[in-house]
């Protein structure tokens, strides 16, 4: 069963003298229950703009979001912020700015049940305590400050904030990216624990897609704000369709030096084009390497594949 879903949903930033910045075009995507959608694309292909939009961070340009069935609004007010945030949350990418210096690790675990609920001091103070434990930290870390933290113990505080709550849908924009390799995969194992104990549904935004397969049940590829390839997370990693996704995936480091030595790396070539002058055609034209006449002057729809319906690929090869 759908639990959110976007229907051509835009969302451009004006920069002044009628131009504007192409962020989120057109995209249409739904998400099941219990499900994990990794969302996978090079910076600045609008991912994380994506995630915003759907919790109502960004208002919308163009297009909807349902959630449940019910269409969200295009601008949030205070009473949708309000009635939204018990059933959709976000873990922020950066552990560092995300949380504020001037209030304790209690204070920004239990901001949520203060706003949102009628529990007493008392009883707030425990449920963070036992969030605390929940995420791997100690309960007397509640008097504590941000900064007397490392990297990977402010995203588990991170983590805590966003599901104290108990949310239904939790928007994950790139909460490993900056952290070591050995935290992330804390982080990440967590992450599934709290997946499988709470039925979670989760939008993992993340750079490294090796780890979104192994992570998400599906994975969706974006490039210069529109989706290009829809599958699940095994048969896109593995056998990639659109030539952008061939590309990601060969330049994904091998895991074994050895392997990694032997490897003959596929770069993408050229530049990403400008979000404000979004050429005609297919977005990734000008650096596709099977680039045909028509990928310059038509624009190719994300539709499913003859011979593998779970799989949707915007490109003129598979039309």
């Amino acid at each position: 069963m759908t639990l959110v879903e976007t229907r051509a949903l835009t969302k451009h930033f004006p920069i002044g003298r009628g131009q504007v910045v192409h962020a989120v075009d057109d995209v249409s995507i739904a998400i099941d229950e219990r499900e994990i959608l990794g969302l996978v694309g090079e910076s600045g292909s609008g991912k994380s703009t994506l995630g915003k939009a759907m919790l109502g961070l960004h208002d919308k340009t163009s297009g909807e979001v349902v959630y449940r069935g019910e269409s969200l609004p295009a601008r949030y007010g205070p009473q949708d912020f309000q009635r939204h945030a018990k059933r959709m949350q976000m873990i922020f990418q950066d552990p560092y700015s995300s949380l504020n210096p001037r209030m304790t690790v209690g204070e920004i675990i239990g901001e949520g049940l203060k706003l949102h609920t009628k529990l007493r001091s008392k009883e707030i103070r425990d449920r963070v305590a036992d969030w605390l434990k929940r995420v791997g930290l100690e309960p007397d870390h509640m008097s504590r400050y941000p900064h007397e933290f490392s990297g990977g113990q402010r995203q588990r505080i991170g983590v805590a904030r966003a599901l104290i709550l108990e949310p239904e849908f939790v928007v994950c924009d790139e909460p490993i990216s900056a952290l070591d390799v050995s935290v992330q995969a804390q982080v990440v194992n967590l992450l599934d624990e709290l997946k499988r104990s709470m039925g979670l549904t989760l939008l993992f935004i993340a750079h490294d897609l090796s780890m979104v397969r192994y992570v998400s049940d599906r994975m969706a590829v974006m490039y210069l704000g529109s989706l290009v390839e829809v599958g699940p997370a095994n048969d896109v990693y593995f056998a990639p369709k659109h030539p952008y996704t061939e590309l990601l995936v060969g330049s994904n480091p091998a895991p074994d030096p050895e392997s990694e030595r032997k490897r003959v790396s596929t770069t993408i070539k050229g530049e990403i084009p400008s979000p404000v002058n979004v050429p005609a055609g297919c977005r990734f034209a000008n650096r596709c390497p099977k680039v045909m006449d028509r990928c310059r002057s038509e624009t190719p729809q994300l539709l499913p594949l003859k011979e593998e319906r779970t799989r949707q690929v915007a490109c003129h090869l598979f039309a």
